[in-house]
C-alpha cells in the first residue's frame, strides 16, 4: 500500500444488506467469476474499520467516523475536512453510491432500490501519495509505543517453522548480518508484487513482459518466502493493474486514439483500464521512463490521445470526467507553468499546437500518417457511423479546430494484484486448501481477490481499499480479535 493515492470502503451505514451482496456478485462479475467470494465479503464487512484506522494514525482526520453522509462524498471538497496540518490531505473524493442501474462503458449492472455505498478520498496532492501517509503513520504509532522498534532495509530472507508453524523470520540488514525475528503469534507478509521479477512474471503475468513498471523494487520476496512454507500460487493467469493518470488530464475521454505510428487502432469508448491488453499488439515505442530492458528497443503501452479546441462545446455526455477548461490543463503541458503543482512533472505529456504538423512532430508520431487518419476519422464522424471500429455516434467529434491537442499516454504496470491463496482472514493456504498456521499473506501478496486479466475499475481506489483492510483483518485474526 505504500503506493498510489486512492483507497476506498465500504460504509455499510449507507447501505442495504442486499446492496452489499448485489456488490460482491458485481464485482465477482467484473473478475471473470474467479474472486472468492468470501474475500470479497470481508473487505466489504471490514473496509470501514480499516480506512478510518489509516486515516486517523496518518493525523490526517481525528474523526472517529468518515463524516455525516452530507460532507464526505464525490462532491465534498476533502482538503478542507482532512488533512494532517502540514501537506497531507484528502485533495479529491471520488466516491459513490451503487444503486439503480450501474453503468460503466459496454457493461450495466442492476442494483434496483438497493444501495452500497463506497468512501473513496485521495491523499495527496501528487506527488505525494499513501506511501507518505503511511510514514507518518509509522512515526505517530512510534509516539505511542516507545519500544516499537522497526527495521528498513532488511529484507526477509527466510521463515522459521516448526512442526508445520511459521514461527518468525530471519532478516539481512544493509550490513550484511543477519537477525532472527521470532513472532509469537504470527508472521504477517505484506512484501507487494513481483513485477519487477522478470522469471516470476514470465511464470504468472507475461502479458505484462513487455511493458514498463511503475515502481521498482518489487521482487517477489513475500511469495518466494510463503511457498518455501508451503504456500500456493494462485493457479489462473494472474491480475494486472495498468494505468496512465498523470501525462494528463482527461485520461478515460473517448477521443481520437492513434499508435505511435499514427494510426488508429480502437473503439476509444473501450475505457483505459484494458488499454494494456490492446496495446500488447502495437508498435513500441522508445520514450522517456523505460525500464533497462526495453531502452534499445522501447517499450509497449504508447498511444496518443488527440482533440481539438472545440472539446468543450461537444456535448457533456461524451465526457467522463467532465468538460476540463484548457487553463486548468496547461500544468500537463511541459514548461508551460513554471513550477506546476500538484503533478508528477516527470510524467506530464500533453501538447497543445496551432497545427496538426507541429502536433504531429511534438508526439513523434509520422505526419502523413496522422493527417490521413484524422482525415478519415472526420470522415467517419461527418457520416455519424464508426464504420472501422463501431465506437458510439455520440463521441464521435470531428478534429478540425486549431489548437490541436495531443496526450502522449504511457500505460506502464501499476501493481500486479495476484499471489498466494489465502482464505478471508489472510492465512495462507497449501494447494489442498490447509491453513499453514502463523503464516498470513496480505495486500497484492495475497488472493483471490479478482482474478480476471483486468483489475477492475468500477470502484475508485479497490486495490489500496483491499490493502489497508487485510492487513487490519490478519493482524486482528492472528491476535484473536476477528
Amino acid at each position: 500500500m505504500s503506493q498510489g493515492n486512492c483507497g476506498s470502503a465500504i460504509i455499510k451505514s449507507r447501505s442495504t444488506e442486499a446492496g452489499i451482496a448485489k456488490w460482491i456478485h458485481h464485482t465477482n462479475s467484473l473478475c471473470d467469476w474467479r474472486a472468492d467470494v468470501k474475500q470479497l465479503r470481508a473487505y466489504a464487512e471490514h473496509s470501514e474499520e480499516a480506512m478510518i484506522w489509516f486515516w486517523n494514525r496518518a493525523g490526517l482526520t481525528r474523526e472517529t467516523e468518515y463524516g455525516d453522509g452530507s460532507k464526505v462524498d464525490s462532491n465534498t471538497d476533502c482538503a478542507s475536512l482532512m488533512n494532517d496540518g502540514d501537506k497531507l490531505c484528502a485533495f479529491r473524493c471520488t466516491s459513490g453510491d451503487f444503486t439503480g442501474t450501474w453503468r460503466e462503458r459496454g457493461n450495466t449492472y442492476e442494483y434496483g432500490d438497493d444501495h452500497c455505498y463506497f468512501w473513496a478520498p485521495w491523499v495527496g496532492p501528487k506527488p505525494l501519495n499513501a506511501g507518505n501517509a503511511l510514514r507518518k503513520i509509522v512515526d505517530n504509532i512510534k509516539k505511542d509505543h516507545a519500544n516499537l522498534d522497526t527495521c528498513f532495509q532488511t529484507p526477509a530472507v527466510k521463515l522459521l517453522t516448526k512442526d508445520g508453524r511459521v514461527t518468525g523470520v530471519i532478516g539481512k540488514n544493509a550490513e550484511g548480518n543477519y537477525i532472527e525475528f521470532r513472532a509469537s503469534k504470527a508472521v504477517i507478509l505484506a512484501t507487494g508484487d513481483y513485477t519487477n521479477n522478470a522469471a516470476m512474471v514470465e511464470r504468472w503475468c507475461p502479458d505484462i513482459a513487455e511493458f514498463d513498471k511503475k515502481q521498482h523494487g518489487k521482487t517477489g520476496d513475500g511469495h518466494v518466502l510463503a511457498m518455501s512454507a508451503g504456500a500456493h500460487m494462485e493457479p489462473q493467469g494472474h491480475t494486472k493493474m495498468m494505468h496512465d493518470f498523470d501525462s494528463a488530464l482527461m485520461w478515460e475521454e473517448p477521443f481520437l486514439y492513434l499508435n505511435m505510428n499514427g494510426e488508429r487502432f480502437t473503439n476509444e469508448y473501450t475505457g483505459f483500464v484494458y488499454m494494456g491488453n490492446l496495446l500488447k499488439y502495437q508498435p513500441a515505442y522508445i520514450g522517456s521512463m523505460l525500464d533497462p530492458e526495453h531502452r534499445e528497443k522501447g517499450s509497449k503501452g504508447w498511444y496518443c490521445s488527440i482533440y481539438d479546441s472545440d472539446y468543450m462545446n461537444w456535448p457533456a455526455e461524451s465526457f467522463v470526467e467532465g468538460k476540463i477548461p484548457p487553463v486548468v490543463m496547461q500544468k500537463f503541458i511541459p514548461g508551460a507553468v513554471a513550477d506546476p503543482q500538484g503533478v508528477f512533472k516527470n510524467l506530464i505529456d500533453l501538447h497543445c499546437c496551432d497545427t496538426l504538423e507541429q502536433l504531429a512532430k511534438e508526439l513523434d508520431i509520422p505526419y502523413e500518417t496522422m493527417k490521413a487518419s484524422i482525415d478519415r476519422y472526420n470522415e467517419l464522424c461527418d457520416k455519424g457511423c464508426d464504420d472501422d471500429f463501431g465506437k458510439p455516434a455520440q463521441y464521435m467529434h470531428k478534429i478540425e479546430k486549431a489548437p490541436f491537442w495531443g496526450a502522449r499516454k504511457h500505460i506502464r504496470v501499476s501493481a500486479g494484484v495476484s499471489g498466494v491463496v489465502i482464505n478471508e482472514n489472510g492465512q495462507a493456504l497449501t494447494a489442498e486448501g490447509n491453513v499453514i498456521p502463523g503464516l498470513y499473506c496480505v495486500g497484492n501478496l495475497g488472493g483471490p481477490f479478482y482474478g480476471g486479466a483486468d483489475y477492475p475499475f468500477h470502484q475508485t481506489g479497490l486495490s489500496l481499499g483491499r490493502c489497508y483492510t487485510f492487513g487490519m483483518i490478519a493482524a486482528k485474526h492472528a491476535l484473536g480479535k476477528m
